[in-house]
């Protein structure tokens, strides 16, 4: 029975179509630069592949790593029966063939069919991802006890009630998203010093738009992630203003709108179950409009490749879509099922799934059925959008996501849709009736411009298909306030109503505008301007007054050094109600945001390959596979001091080695590195324009570190001793033998043949050949 044998060595034996299983279920391995076995084994063992593959793997799979990788630590060959019994699944043995394609792990021993191998080896960096400590397992894991919930249960719902939720939806989140923007100009927000918005502005906000407060968080985040909101260049007092941009959005199509927001509901990272509860799970602080740069980071424990809200929103669409069948699935079944086959995504929880089917129902994505409340089933757009996001970026094939995919998903939802989204929309309605009793109806969706001058005068009573606004004292004594005239108000009815203005409405406009005292506040931060100079000598009299920098101009004019929004807010809090003058002068702070500038989107370069060439590269690899080894001569393979030195210290000089310094060759050696297909060459690293596969391209390999993480890999397994050619700190090269023990963290571990322990780091490691190969015959010495 052979040895042990290293990941690399399995591969190269390993059976044909074990060989394409894993290269076509790993393609996030699949590089133009890696050309031979050797550097696929070598990348695969890295702790980002690791990392990815763990992420790929259902929870009985994923059980079967575990355990091999805790029972390493033990031994390195772990016993098959082991691993089935981890497995806790009807299926055992497909875990085990799951975690074998993965490349996660391989045969120890034996030959033949590799999933009957009588025991196994794990990859090393498994365990430094894996909790395989006495005291990291203390604490049990939700994937331990994750079981398959299918077949799940489902629950009818009618294609009525889908396309009324969905027209509903559609319009409610345009008009919520415009009316949540637009409250921001009629309300002081300052921003935090940490550059967000403070919890009892966003609570007042929020009522503000008659909407709660999750799908208001949701909507400002988004708008300004869409350069909607920004905030003043004030540098005194900083405030959170629509800009520019909003107003065109405004004004745009609003299947457009519907569009701009949901595209950025799929690409932006921002977890409004954290903003809501103002930590994340990882203990660091956030709130609405706050930084987002850890949001990558926001849950603790395995580290994801991407924010783990963006693949759970997602996830949750396209699990719809393939379980749901057309039928509502239940939010527990949800998080059921999402547990089991994504096991590492610690965003898969209760809060977190209710969190993005609230979202998607106020998009019209998703509709419950009557009576069953807590399922939820895929709107005939939501099944489109689904569909587009599994054949672009599909969130269950993690292995094949690459940067072009989200790219793609970024330029928004295909045309068909947002033609789909403008045939749910109805015209939108011009004009309000006015009834006697105050109230306004708009018997459709209004049109934006016409809703906010309603609101300015009337508080909304009722939002839906249709608006009901009632006029109070209270509204109507605001809008004055905030420098409406009683003219421009009965001009603003007469314009907005389909019938004549009540008489009653007319009576509670003159009265409100009766009530008020002659204290105006202009703008030109700003000017006051009272009717009798006794009113005057009294404000000037109170604190307030050097507060906001107040001085007089004139017996019944003055001059303050806020702006006119804070120096009516003072002067109501003394119980003087005040009437704004010129309102249509421009605040030197601007009543518009300036537009955030955005950086360019990066070019995104990666050396995966294409789709299209997968199979052909599978091919070639497979081919090279099958040559036979070959050693270059020693002259083609020598590499200068000089040269290599530098190649060496360009990689890192901050690690140092002790033992003994053996006098042997400074060449390459066949041993493992003829067997693995690598020879030395000039041009080292995995950047180069080559696309070779096969003996001709690993002829360049030496030096370059995936074939040295590979030869080292590959005499650790085996405990066999190796001469390692490494750089010093001032440039020479020196020799060290050794038996490798272990490579993590990139240092290798190792002893001397006095058996003297050794730390290397990888990085200053310039070339590894087997001690007391043929290649050092006829080689120089170094």
């Amino acid at each position: 029975m052979p040895e042990s044998p290293s990941f690399a060595a399995w591969l190269r034996t390993a059976p044909e179509p074990w060989f394409r299983a894993f290269a076509a279920y790993r393609t996030d391995l699949l590089r133009t630069d890696v050309t031979d076995v050797a550097r696929l084994a070598a990348l695969a063992a890295s702790q980002a592949a690791v990392a990815r593959g763990l992420e790929s793997l259902d929870a009985p799979a994923l059980r079967v790593v575990h355990r091999a990788a805790v029972l390493a630590r033990i031994a390195p060959a772990v016993d098959r029966s082991e691993l089935l019994a981890a497995a806790e699944d009807p299926a055992p043995e497909a875990a085990l063939t799951s975690a074998i394609t993965a490349g996660l792990l391989w045969p120890a021993t034996g030959s033949g069919d590799p999933a009957a191998a009588s025991a196994y080896r794990v990859q090393p960096e498994a365990g430094a991802l894996l909790p395989v400590t006495a005291a990291a397992r203390a604490t049990p894991q939700p994937w331990q006890s994750a079981a398959d919930p299918r077949p799940l249960r489902t629950a009818a719902v009618s294609d009525a009630l889908l396309e009324n939720a969905q027209g509903a939806g559609v319009a409610g989140a345009v008009s919520r998203a415009l009316t949540v923007v637009a409250e921001f100009s009629d309300h002081e927000v300052s921003q935090l010093v940490s550059g967000g918005v403070g919890k009892r502005d966003a609570q007042t906000l929020a009522r503000a738009a008659g909407t709660d407060t999750a799908r208001f968080a949701l909507l400002v985040e988004l708008a300004s992630y869409l350069g909607w909101l920004s905030t003043t260049r004030d540098p005194a007092d900083p405030q959170w203003r629509p800009t520019a941009e909003f107003d065109t959005a405004a004004a745009s199509p609003r299947e457009q709108v519907w569009t701009d927001l949901v595209t950025a509901w799929l690409t932006h990272p921002v977890d409004i179950a954290h903003v809501l509860a103002g930590t994340t799970p990882a203990g660091e602080r956030i709130h609405l409009l706050g930084r987002d740069e850890h949001a990558r980071t926001a849950f603790g424990g395995f580290p994801s490749a991407r924010p783990q809200i963006l693949t759970l929103r997602r996830l949750v669409l396209v699990a719809l879509l393939r379980e749901g069948g057309g039928r509502a699935l239940s939010e527990e079944d949800v998080v059921a099922l999402l547990s089991f086959t994504h096991p590492l995504l610690a965003a898969v929880r209760t809060d977190e799934v209710a969190q993005v089917l609230d979202e998607a129902e106020s998009f019209g994505l998703t509709a419950s059925p009557l009576g069953h409340p807590d399922a939820h089933a895929l709107t005939p757009i939501g099944r489109v959008l689904a569909e587009w996001i599994a054949a672009v970026d599909d969130p269950f094939d993690l292995l094949g996501s690459s940067p072009v995919n989200a790219q793609e998903l970024a330029s928004g939802p295909p045309a068909a849709l947002r033609e789909q989204i403008a045939a749910l929309l109805p015209p939108l309605e011009t004009a309000v009736t006015l009834q006697s009793d105050l109230t306004g109806v708009a018997f459709g969706p209004l049109d934006h411009t016409v809703s906010l001058r309603l609101e300015r005068i009337a508080d909304v009573d009722t939002r839906g298909q249709g608006t009901v606004y009632r006029f109070t004292d209270d509204s109507v004594t605001r809008a004055l306030r905030t420098g409406e005239s009683v003219e421009s108000i009965l001009a603003v009815l007469e314009d907005v109503s389909a019938t004549e203005v009540p008489t009653t409405l007319e009576h509670l406009v003159h009265a409100a505008g009766a009530r008020l005292h002659r204290i105006r506040v202009a703008r030109a931060r700003s000017v006051v301007v009272v009717d009798d100079p006794t009113d005057l000598d009294i404000l000037l009299d109170d604190p307030v007054a050097s507060a906001i920098g107040l001085r007089r101009l004139a017996p019944t004019v003055a001059v303050a050094d806020a702006s006119s929004d804070r120096v009516s807010a003072l002067l109501e809090t003394e119980d003087r109600p005040i009437l704004r003058i010129d309102p249509d002068a421009e605040d030197p702070a601007g009543t518009r945001a300036p537009v955030p500038a955005r950086a360019a989107p990066p070019t995104t370069r990666t050396t995966r390959v294409p789709a299209a060439r997968i199979e052909a590269h599978i091919n070639d690899l497979a081919a090279a596979r099958a040559q036979p080894p070959r050693t270059s001569s020693p002259a083609r393979r020598a590499t200068s001091p000089s040269a290599a030195g530098a190649s060496a210290a360009g990689r890192g000089t901050t690690a140092g080695s002790s033992g003994t310094t053996s006098t042997t060759s400074t060449t390459g050696a066949a041993g493992a590195a003829g067997a693995s297909g690598t020879a030395a060459g000039e041009g080292a690293g995995n950047t180069g324009t080559g696309t070779a596969v096969g003996q001709d391209a690993a002829a360049s390999a030496d030096g370059d570190p995936q074939t040295v993480l590979a030869e080292l890999g590959e005499a650790a397994a085996v405990s066999a001793p190796v001469d390692v050619i490494l750089t010093t700190t001032d440039g020479t090269q020196r020799t060290v033998r050794m038996v490798p023990q272990s490579v993590s963290g990139g240092r290798v571990l190792g002893r001397t043949d006095a058996g003297k322990a050794l730390r290397i780091s990888v990085a200053r490691i310039v070339r590894v050949r087997r001690s007391g190969s043929r290649d050092d015959e006829g080689s120089t010495r170094g």
